[in-house]
């Protein structure tokens, strides 16, 4: 039986997402294709072809051809599926990745501003990038990782990722551009905003796992006292994260909160400090979330007439 790679199941779940907009569709198939495409020139107009592995990835392509209505792809099976657009300098054009004047074409290095400039557009356009050119480890090296041909484009999907969460890291690998994040919590943050929330779920409980089996060995010298006090401010934390839950839905906070409300409801035994470690941030941050989390609660308590409901 093939083990499922933590890199293939995140690019399975999102290439299952399909765009509900032709900006967005644009925008995500523009960064699949300038991560990964090619265009192979037989006669005036050549082929733009993608190979791939991910068996959702041919579907998620005629999807998004069909939404900006462009001619269906031809889908080759192989050892490689590969997928093939008959008019593929008219598709790059299209895609700004090729520029045309007067019969003379050139690339363009980087993102068109036009394509990313909703943020549902650029959650697209890091989704292909992803899809395109991304990889994904887990365990003792973390890892997450864009890959691209161009320093100008990864420059700008830098820019895109740098909205989502700090500390990305720009590098070579080869003759390949790269980004990339080690921290599992930043991993998780990016995965959420493409949409890979399945994904981003496994990385926080692989998180949790190994952080519990650290705090087990440790518990037979943990004072009493200390863990019972830890549980109990968690008790109060889990409450008032579940009231915001019933309420209005953890979804509808950013990220990173949300992030830290799912971590804080698994491991009620962490103490603050634990906390921190097991998402890979300073005590300080977490400590500034979840009282973030506490004043969102008090404030609907307030809002709902449930002043006295909490114990």
């Amino acid at each position: 039986m093939t083990m499922i790679t933590p890199s293939t199941r995140a690019k399975r779940e999102l290439a299952s997402i399909i765009p509900g907009s032709r900006g967005d569709a644009l925008a995500e198939l523009s960064a699949i294709m300038h991560t990964a495409g090619s265009l192979r020139i037989s006669g005036k107009s050549g082929e733009a072809c993608f190979g791939t592995d991910n068996p959702g990835m041919p579907k998620l392509i005629k999807a998004l051809s069909l939404t900006l209505l462009l001619p269906a792809p031809k889908v080759h099976k192989g050892k490689h599926t590969e997928v093939i657009f008959e008019d593929g300098i008219m598709l790059l054009t299209r895609l700004g990745i090729l520029s045309e004047n007067g019969g003379n074409l050139s690339s363009i290095d980087g993102i068109l501003p036009d394509l990313i400039k909703r943020d549902s557009s650029k959650k697209c356009y890091l989704r292909g990038a992803f899809l395109g050119g991304g990889y994904l480890s887990l365990g003792k090296n973390n890892h997450m990782e864009f890959a691209f041909s161009g320093e100008v484009l990864r420059d700008d999907v830098g820019a895109l990722l740098d909205e989502v969460t700090r500390g990305v890291g720009r590098g070579m690998r080869g003759d390949k551009h790269t980004l990339y994040l080690k921290s599992k919590e930043k991993i998780s943050d990016v995965l959420v905003y493409m949409g890979a929330t399945k994904a981003a779920l496994s990385v926080q409980e692989e998180m949790i796992n190994s952080y519990m089996g650290k705090r087990a060995a440790a518990a037979q010298n943990c004072d009493v006292a200390n863990i019972d006090r830890a549980v109990e401010a968690a008790v109060r934390q889990i409450d008032d994260i579940r009231y915001i839950d019933m309420r209005i839905g953890l979804e509808t906070l950013d990220d990173k909160l949300a992030t830290t409300a799912h971590f804080r409801a698994s491991a009620p035994e962490m103490s603050m400090g634990e906390l921190a470690e097991a998402m890979g941030v300073s005590k300080s941050c977490v400590s500034h979330r979840l009282a973030k989390l506490t004043k969102i609660a008090e404030d609907l308590r307030k809002k709902n007439g449930d002043d006295n409901e909490r114990k």
